[in-house]
């Protein structure tokens, strides 16, 4: 049947035109646009989203697209739109709900986290605008950072509680229960023939909970923690030349409870390869006999995975000192399966040579941008260099103000040949304030110590500090006042001194004193670098020593006039130090030579030597070994003998641990003659018994481990 046309196309087209410019002439004038609702939000900021102006013709079209518009903001919890009759035309009211502001912000029920780390996670600030996907958001973050504290049973909900009489405010409070941490009950692996259980789980950051869980941290997990822990034993297996191992997936199970977790895994070791050949390809700016100097990948002996990357680590460095800050070195190892053996190439791409261009400090909010920088070995317009880069990166490491230096190389845009280097990094608190008090039984009796101290005084780098420490049993107190400048003006001159006064009782038998003295001086220090990581210093001191003649034990072993008296000294230095971080080492050492002449005026001459080295190493988590050698030699000089207040007494929390304080040492019998001895002396019958003297010799060894009990950083 054929289809019947009222209008043609064109004239439908027309038609419709004309209709649609009937009703638009039909539609009133908008003669005025109004904003109501609106408290906190500027109507300014309203009326940009709004499309529709005074003087259109009213388009309902339009005016939905405006209402989307404003409520696109996210401030309003509902958006309507009105007309209202005004002559000449309609008045437009769109009107709004805003959402309620959040007054405060609380958590509840938390301890593992502090409030700071939870207001980083949550993200959220007081007076911005509710928005209830936020908070989920923030539910989720917070779930997370428990997670991966080993948390996974916490519960976190949030409440939105209005404020009475506020004008459209909220609190928003997170109910936190944390509930137990998640342990690990035993780890399993399966396959490992060659290598010990106890050797794969030394290696791994997963532990399994045992009785000191609770002040190692042992036997928690954290999910990505265990992925890094799987690539860790990959890794550890290359090193012992089982190249081919695999782990393989692990399979965890956690207890209905949601209290404990079991791991199992197994492990294809394979055998054992050797370094093959070793060459190297691309830009060889070296010979290859150069190259192969030093080279730890010898043929014949064990692959090593990680000696791999210290090679690798070492040629980019080699090239970085040529200029190529970018320089790329990839090894390329080939497997032999039927000879068990494993080619190495290092493929070269040199690089475009780069000069410094600018160096930036960013992060330091405290520290000065010249403490940061009198520590580089790199300078603005030279060429660059990698090994300078890294020792640079060592010595603003090794000043001890941050928890994190990192260097980053940044090419220019505009000129590819220069490299601007941005040192980021993240300030730890330096100052200190100690102030304690305590009593115990015995002679020790009321004790009390402050300090304050401030490493990096006024972000100059400079070292202040001001010290007291009491105990009324051992009639003891000690004042220090304390100033170092490591950078005398713009020289490499160290400056420092220090004042102090100390009044203490070196006890021998049954609580009686040896004697009882002060000491006051003052001291004065200058000193200058003569290696890298070396500085000799030069101190002078002079002290006045008063000891309470009533307090003698014997004075005829103890003459007064040997101990009374005035010290001028001169002492010569030389520290070496390859410590990791001034303040809390982890890895290095440290070693120090001194020699102290008394005789520069004065009354009291003698000559006395030290020395010391200390020795830091990470074991596994947070624990660090500390080995500590001290031997220390004092010998007469000028024809007097050596005052006995200087000789060497061990005993205590600073030297011998375990003991009684100053009561270490070689010993002398007391006299049996009443007027040689104190009155106390005397009153306790100590004649022919023996108390402690010192001696000109000391020794001391300390091995020690360390761990925190808080954590670190």
């Amino acid at each position: 049947m054929p289809q019947v046309r009222l209008f043609p196309p064109l004239w439908g087209t027309l038609l419709s035109l004309f209709a649609s410019s009937l009703l638009f002439a039909a539609s009133p004038v908008v003669k005025r646009i109004d904003i109501e609702g609106n408290k906190k939000i500027e109507t300014a900021a309203i009326r940009t989203k709004i499309l529709t102006s005074v003087g259109d013709r009213l388009d309902s079209q339009v005016v939905s697209n405006d209402i989307r518009a404003v409520f696109s903001l996210g401030y309003f919890d509902d958006v309507e739109a009105f007309e209202d009759e005004a002559a000449g035309g309609v008045r437009l009211i769109f009107k709004v709900s805003e959402k309620p502001t959040i007054a405060d912000i609380r958590f509840e029920g938390a301890s593992e986290l502090n409030e700071e780390e939870l207001e980083e996670e949550a993200q959220l600030k007081a007076f911005e605008v509710l928005d209830i996907h936020k908070l989920n958001l923030a539910v989720d973050r917070l779930s997370e950072k428990y997670e991966e504290k080993g948390y996974y049973l916490a519960d976190i909900r949030y409440d939105v509680e209005p404020v009475k009489d506020g004008e459209n405010e909220v609190d928003v409070v997170f109910h936190i229960d944390e509930n137990e941490k998640i342990k690990v009950r035993s780890i399993t692996i399966t396959g490992n023939n060659l290598v010990s259980d106890g050797e794969l789980k030394k290696v791994m950051q997963t532990q399994e909970g045992g009785f000191f869980s609770w002040l190692t941290g042992s036997g928690t997990y954290r999910e990505a923690v265990f992925e890094r822990d799987i690539a860790t034993l990959q890794f550890y297996y290359g090193t012992l030349g089982y190249v081919r191992a695999r782990i393989g997936a692990p399979e965890v199970t956690v207890t209905p409870d949601k209290k404990f977790i079991y791991i199992n895994f197994h492990v294809t070791e394979g055998e054992k390869y050797n370094v093959g050949d070793v060459d190297f390809s691309g830009d060889l700016l070296f010979s290859r006999d150069e190259l192969h100097e030093d080279l730890e990948l010898k043929k014949g002996e064990v692959f090593n995975t990680d000696v791999l990357r210290r090679e690798t680590l070492r040629y980019t460095e080699k090239y970085g000192d040529l200029g190529y800050a970018f320089a790329n070195v990839v090894p390329q190892p080939e497997i032999h399966d039927d000879t068990k053996t494993v080619d190495v190439t290092f493929e070269i791409d040199k690089g475009r040579r780069v000069y410094v261009g600018e160096i930036t400090v960013v992060g330091n909010t405290k520290t000065k941008d010249k403490v940061v920088r009198r520590e580089l070995q790199l300078r603005e317009g030279e060429l660059f260099s990698g090994s300078k880069l890294r020792r640079s990166r060592e010595n603003v490491t090794r000043l001890g103000f941050f928890d994190n230096v990192e260097f980053n190389r940044v090419s220019r845009k505009n000129n590819p040949n220069v490299v601007d280097i941005e040192i980021k990094v993240t300030e730890r608190s330096t100052g200190q304030l100690v102030i304690g008090a305590g009593y115990a039984s015995g002679d020790i009796g009321f004790t009390a110590q402050a300090q304050l101290s401030q490493q990096n005084f006024l972000g100059n780098g400079q070292v202040a500090s001001l010290s007291a420490q009491i105990m009324t049993g051992r009639k003891f107190y000690e004042f220090n006042l304390g100033f170092d400048e490591p950078y005398v003006g713009s020289s490499r001159w160290s400056l420092g001194g220090r004042l102090y006064h100390v009044r203490r009782i070196v006890t021998a038998l049954e609580g009686v004193p040896t004697f009882q003295e002060m000491k006051t001086g003052f001291s004065i220090n200058l000193g200058h670098p003569v290696f890298e990581y070396t500085n000799l210093s030069m101190t002078y001191k002079f002290e006045k020593s008063t000891v309470d003649e009533s307090t003698i034990i014997d004075k005829s072993i103890i003459h007064p006039n040997q101990v009374n008296g005035y010290a001028s000294t001169l002492m010569a230095k030389v520290v070496s130090d390859k410590r990791d971080d001034r303040f809390d080492p982890r890895k290095g050492w440290y070693g120090e030579l001194s020699a102290e002449l008394a005789g520069l005026g004065g009354d009291r001459r003698y000559f006395r030597t030290r020395g010391a080295f200390k020795f830091f190493h990470p074991i596994i988590w947070d624990f660090i070994f500390r080995f500590h050698l001290t031997g220390a030699n004092i010998a007469p000089w000028g024809g007097t003998a050596v005052p006995i207040n200087e000789l060497f007494i061990q005993g205590g929390l600073f030297s011998l641990r375990g003991y009684d304080f100053l009561s270490i040492g070689p010993k002398r019998t007391i006299s049996g003659n009443p007027a040689d001895l104190s009155a106390e002396a005397f009153a306790a019958n100590l004649a022919g018994r023996q108390f402690v003297i010192g001696g000109h010799n000391e020794v001391l060894i300390q091995a020690e481990i360390e761990f925190p009990l808080s954590g670190r950083g």
